[in-house]
C-alpha cells in the first residue's frame, strides 16, 4: 500500500493507481540559468517515487518537461548577448548532466514548450470558445472569476492573489487575478503566429498543453516544488479542468525548499548554490544521499558542514557493503523498506533504521550479517545508489582539487608525488586527523592510497 500526501486535500491518502498505467508528470526546469541545489532535490525525491513504483511492478509513464521560453529566458539571453536557442540548449545540457550524476532515471518523454505551440493554441481556442478566456490589448487571459474552483489547490483567497508579488498587474486585465495564456509580442521579442496575432505562450498553459498532448487527458501524479503550488499549479489546474471538464490530477505532490541558515534559497535573495559545484566536490551519490536524509515535504537545511557529514556517513555505507552482492535475503529489511517508502516516501526513517541495524550487526552470526548486508545493498540499489562515492573527474577538476593544497597540476604522477609529500608531513607531525582527511578527500575523487605499501596509489574506477 502506497500512501501519499495530497497537496490538494491536505491529507495523506492511499494512492489508488492502475497498476498497468500510472501517469506521472514532474515540472522540469525553466532553462534560463544553470541548476542549483534546489533543482536537484526535486529531481531526486520524485525519482525515488518512480523507482519504488516500478519495483512494485507498476507500469509508469514518467514525463518531465523543459520550459524553454518565458520572460526570464528572454531577459537572460539578452543579458548574455546570445540567442534564446543557444541559451536554452546550453542550460538544458547542464541539467541533463546533473541529472545523470545524481543517477536520476531518464523520463519516458521530455517535451519542450516551444515544440508544443500548436497544442497550446488549440487549448487557448477551447477556453475562448467556452468563455473562460478573453482577448485584450496585451494578450489573452484566463478569466479566474468564471472558474468556481479557483484557488482550491493553494487555499488562498483573491486578496492573497492580488497582493502576491508573482501576479502580473496588467492594466487591460478584467481582474488582477487573471493570468496570461498568450502574450502578444513586443518589439524584438520571439513570437509565433496565431489567429489572434503574433505572440508567445504564458508559462502555465505550457504544462497543461504538454500533459494533454502526451497523456491524452488527466494524470495520476503531478510533482514539483512547493513554490509552484501558486500560481503555476493552481493555474494549470484551472485552465485544464475548464477546457476539458474532467479530473486533471489525482494526487498533487510537492517537495519542500532548501534553506540556507533558515532562509529559503531563491534567486531574488541572491543565495543560490550551484549544483554542479557540489557534485564536483562531493560526488553525485553523496548529494543524492544528502537529499534523502530529510523528508521530501519538509524544508531541508543546507550547508557544507552538512554535506561533509553526509559524505562521512555515506562512505560508511559504501565501506560496509563493498564486498557483498545485492540480494533479497532478509525479509524483515524488505518489509522495513516497503513500509517506510510506502508511507509517503519516508526515506529519512528508512536510512535511520538501516544505521540502527548496522550498529548492532556484530551481535549477529556471520550468516545473518551477510543476509542483512545483501538486502540493505539491494534496497539502496532500488533507491538509486550504486554505492560508490567517486566523482567523474577530468583535468579541470583535478587541477581544482590539487590547487587546494598548493599543488600545480601538470600531470597526475607529479601531482600525486607532491600530494603524498604533503600528507606524509602531516603524519610526521602526528596530525593524524589531517592525514585521514587528506586520504578521504583523495578517495573522494577516485584515487586510493595504500598506506604502508611504499606510497602506492591507484584509480578506484576509470
Amino acid at each position: 500500500m502506497l500512501k501519499l500526501y495530497n497537496s490538494k486535500s491536505k491529507t495523506i491518502e492511499s494512492a489508488k493507481l492502475d497498476k498497468d498505467n500510472v501517469k506521472i508528470y514532474l515540472c522540469g526546469p525553466t532553462v534560463q540559468s544553470e541548476p542549483h541545489i534546489g533543482h536537484g532535490r526535486s529531481a531526486v525525491v520524485f525519482d525515488v517515487l518512480i523507482r519504488f513504483l516500478r519495483f512494485k511492478d507498476y507500469s509508469v509513464k514518467f514525463v518531465r518537461n523543459i520550459t524553454d521560453i518565458d520572460d526570464k529566458i528572454i531577459e537572460k539571453a539578452n543579458e548574455k548577448n546570445v540567442s534564446i536557442s543557444q541559451l536554452t540548449e546550453m542550460i538544458t545540457a547542464e541539467f541533463h548532466e546533473s541529472y545523470e550524476y545524481l543517477n536520476c532515471i531518464k523520463p519516458d518523454a521530455e517535451p519542450k514548450a516551444t515544440e508544443n505551440i500548436e497544442n497550446i493554441l488549440r487549448i487557448i481556442k477551447i477556453l475562448i470558445d467556452k468563455d473562460y478566456a478573453y482577448i485584450s490589448e496585451s494578450g489573452i487571459y484566463f478569466d479566474t472569476t468564471r472558474y468556481q474552483d479557483y484557488l482550491s489547490l493553494s487555499g488562498r483567497t483573491f486578496d492573497d492573489v492580488v497582493s502576491g508579488e508573482r501576479v502580473t498587474l496588467e492594466k487591460d486585465k478584467r481582474s488582477n487575478s487573471d493570468f496570461a495564456l498568450w502574450k502578444f509580442s513586443k518589439e524584438n521579442e520571439p513570437y509565433w503566429k496565431s489567429e489572434w496575432g503574433k505572440g508567445r505562450p504564458g508559462w502555465h498553459i505550457e504544462c497543461s498543453a504538454m500533459i494533454n498532448a502526451i497523456f491524452g487527458g488527466g494524470i495520476d501524479i503531478h510533482c514539483g516544488g512547493n513554490d509552484l503550488i501558486f500560481p503555476h499549479h493552481e493555474n494549470e489546474q484551472a485552465q485544464s479542468v475548464a477546457a476539458f471538464q474532467g479530473e486533471f490530477v489525482k494526487y498533487w505532490l510537492h517537495n519542500g525548499m532548501i534553506n540556507l541558515s533558515g532562509q529559503k534559497m531563491s534567486k531574488s535573495q541572491g543565495n543560490i548554490k550551484k549544483l554542479k559545484e557540489y557534485i564536483s566536490d562531493y560526488g553525485g551519490e553523496v548529494i543524492r544521499f544528502f537529499y534523502l536524509r530529510a523528508h521530501y515535504r519538509k524544508p531541508q537545511e543546507f550547508s557544507e558542514d552538512i554535506l561533509d557529514e553526509s559524505l562521512k556517513t555515506y562512505k560508511r555505507l559504501v565501506d560496509t557493503l563493498k564486498n557483498v552482492d545485492p540480494e533479497i535475503s532478509n525479509k524483515e529489511i524488505m518489509n522495513l523498506f516497503e513500509d517506510c517508502i510506502g508511507d509517503d516516501l519516508n526515506t529519512p526513517k528508512l536510512i535511520g533504521e538501516i544505521f540502527t541495524i548496522l550498529n548492532l550487526i556484530n551481535q549477529k552470526s556471520e550468516t545473518e550479517q551477510l543476509s542483512i548486508k545483501q538486502t540493505i545493498k539491494y534496497v539502496l540499489n532500488i533507491l538509486g545508489f550504486e554505492l560508490n562515492y567517486v566523482t567523474h573527474v577530468n583535468d579541470k577538476e583535478l587541477n581544482k582539487f590539487f590547487n587546494k593544497y598548493g599543488i600545480e597540476f601538470n600531470n597526475i604522477d607529479d601531482a600525486m608525488a607532491q600530494f603524498i609529500q604533503v600528507r606524509n608531513e602531516a603524519r610526521e607531525l602526528k596530525n593524524y586527523k589531517l592525514s585521514d582527511e587528506l586520504r578521504d578527500q583523495l578517495n573522494f575523487i577516485g584515487i586510493k592510497l595504500n598506506d604502508g605499501k611504499d606510497n602506492e596509489w591507484y584509480w578506484s574506477n576509470s
